[in-house]
């Protein structure tokens, strides 16, 4: 009798098709997509392909029966339908999101569930949560927690010094949504692309400003036990301020499909890039002001015989190692479970969380 663990991926496109051959070695993996062409390419020899149209929650939530695990890899705007399906299924769900009005529904939707519900498994939110959760445990009062991650090109060429690397429609929810952090004690509402700084990170300057989604729910669980915590993107220098004239001198933010127009027919696509990822905590440890630092740095890379993007590698392998958890029963309980709840060594001892480990 088989007891490998059936898992449904939601979605066939980049991060999608990682995933997939990440789980497919230990699991029975289904791949779901409107473009059947797609799904097979994405499915490959290790896993099944299935037609579906995920706006159309009564045919996916029959197709996901008996399904352990439903790991759901597409666009922001298409969680709840596909979240509802794997409620009405009987499954677990992850997600990718950092959608903070989505995240909220479906956490009201996961307190029904006898599974796991375990949204924004990505980087930020996601991994992101996990090892600042973990850097902050040890100590006595938490002054400041300082989240950066950006989504770079090695070699920028144009003015924004940027190139598209992840979905467009996820990259303007994040610049044009309001930000969530904790300044001196009280959560906060902050405006997209203000809390401008600047920062050297092995020896390469960046800049850094709000974005959207990044905490995941950190803001609210760390609400009254962190002082200050802020999550902002980082970029090369010069990148800001145009994107600041896009989006609001120009009330582009206001014309998103607009907005996603100019930039898909104007920015370049590129698999060669970097995700650098920084984590900065401070305060009081053993009465001791202390700052610990997490820097990691993931460029793009060959896996299972083929070439991937940074920003594939570490969003598919951490959705992966948190769909492990879930699969293996290693969370800490049942129902909606947040990233920060995630311990950081059971992250890093799956069969793919090594690239996060130091």
């Amino acid at each position: 009798m088989d007891k490998r663990k059936k898992v449904a991926v939601v979605g066939a496109g980049k991060i999608g098709e990682l995933i997939v051959a990440h789980l497919s070695e230990r699991y029975d993996v289904y791949v779901y997509d409107m473009d059947l062409k797609r799904a097979k390419i994405t499915a490959g020899k290790t896993a099944k392909a299935i037609q579906v149209n995920a706006h159309h929650e009564k045919t996916l939530a029959r197709l996901l029966k008996g399904k352990d695990l439903v790991v759901n890899s597409c666009p922001h705007f298409m969680n709840l339908q596909i979240a509802r399906s794997a409620y009405k299924a009987g499954a677990s769900y992850v997600d990718l999101s950092e959608d903070v009005e989505t995240g909220a529904y479906i956490r009201k939707m996961a307190k029904r569930t006898s599974g796991y519900f375990v949204p924004r498994c990505g980087v930020a939110p996601g991994f992101i949560q996990i090892i600042a959760s973990h850097m902050m445990r040890p100590y006595d009062h938490v002054e400041r927690a300082s989240l950066r991650v950006g989504a770079l090109p090695e070699n920028p060429t144009n003015a924004l010094k940027y190139n598209l690397t992840w979905s467009t429609d996820g990259l303007i929810n994040e610049y044009g949504n309001p930000c969530e952090a904790i300044e001196n004690g009280t959560f906060k509402t902050l405006q997209p692309l203000e809390g401008y700084e600047r920062l050297v990170i092995d020896g390469v300057e960046y800049e850094a400003f709000n974005t959207s989604g990044g905490l995941g729910t950190l803001a609210q669980s760390g609400n009254g036990k962190i002082k200050n915590l802020t999550y902002k993107t980082l970029r090369y220098l010069g990148h800001r301020d145009l994107m600041q004239f896009l989006l609001f001198d120009l009330k582009l933010n206001e014309y998103r499909a607009i907005l996603k127009q100019v930039l898909e027919s104007a920015v370049p696509t590129t698999n060669q890039d970097m995700v650098v990822v920084l984590c900065c905590v401070e305060g009081k440890k053993n009465g001791i002001l202390t700052q610990q630092t997490y820097t990691k740095t993931v460029r793009h890379g060959d896996l299972f015989g083929k070439h991937w993007s940074a920003i594939q590698l570490i969003t598919a392998t951490s959705a992966a190692s948190v769909a492990d958890l879930v699969l293996t029963g290693r969370l800490p309980h049942k129902g909606y479970v947040r990233q920060e709840e995630i311990d950081f060594g059971d992250f890093c001892s799956t069969p793919y969380g090594k690239l996060f480990s130091k």
